[in-house]
């Protein structure tokens, strides 16, 4: 596991020089993205799971999952062309079998799939995704998936109906104040 990490700090590195994936290599800036993956993927199942991660960039939080959850069955959707070309050789070169890029943006994704998914778990970070997306997601999404936002001090749904989701809990990245994981679900009304 520690070799795939090394790998893919070597391939971070390397296709920064030509693509932006990150503003800087360095560890002081790497380092806190590769701590928060690994700390998030103690909340995550030691089974196999189908996830979704949006805009999925460098790779984080997802590609550091998937390292240390081997069985996860994951799909990243990236909309920049070269970036989604960075995951694919990144998930290749690590042997993280079980894992699709889907290069468009999310809504293309969706439109693209209507039927009804099977995500245990839909991750993004640094995005703020609209009413209308979310609400697609939430369409295409069982009851039990739970959303995975990795934000900062204000969950970044700021125009979004609170009665769509429904927070499971919310946990505090440790050492870095301000940086959190919140997880929810599908609010469903409950019947009468």
């Amino acid at each position: 596991m520690a070799l795939k990490f090394l790998r893919y700090l070597e391939l971070l590195e390397k296709w920064n020089a030509r693509v932006n994936l990150t503003s800087t290599t360095n560890w002081k800036s790497l380092g806190p993205l590769f701590e928060e993956s690994i700390w998030a993927t103690g909340f995550y199942p030691n089974r196999a799971a189908e996830h979704l991660d949006i805009g999925s960039g460098a790779g984080f939080p997802a590609l550091p999952m998937h390292i240390l959850r081997p069985h996860m069955r994951l799909t990243m959707v990236e909309p920049r062309g070269k970036r989604a070309m960075f995951l694919e050789t990144s998930a290749h070169e690590l042997g993280l079998t079980e894992t699709a890029v889907f290069n468009g943006r999310l809504e293309e994704f969706l439109n693209r799939r209507k039927v009804a998914a099977r995500w245990e778990f839909v991750s993004w970070k640094g995005l703020k995704l609209g009413r209308r997306e979310l609400s697609e997601l939430l369409e295409q999404s069982s009851r039990s998936t739970q959303f995975w936002i990795f934000h900062g001090a204000r969950l970044p749904m700021d125009d979004v109906d609170p009665d769509m989701f429904r927070l499971l809990r919310r946990e505090t990245f440790p050492g870095k104040q301000g940086s959190y994981l919140s997880m929810l679900v599908k609010n469903v009304p409950r019947e009468t």
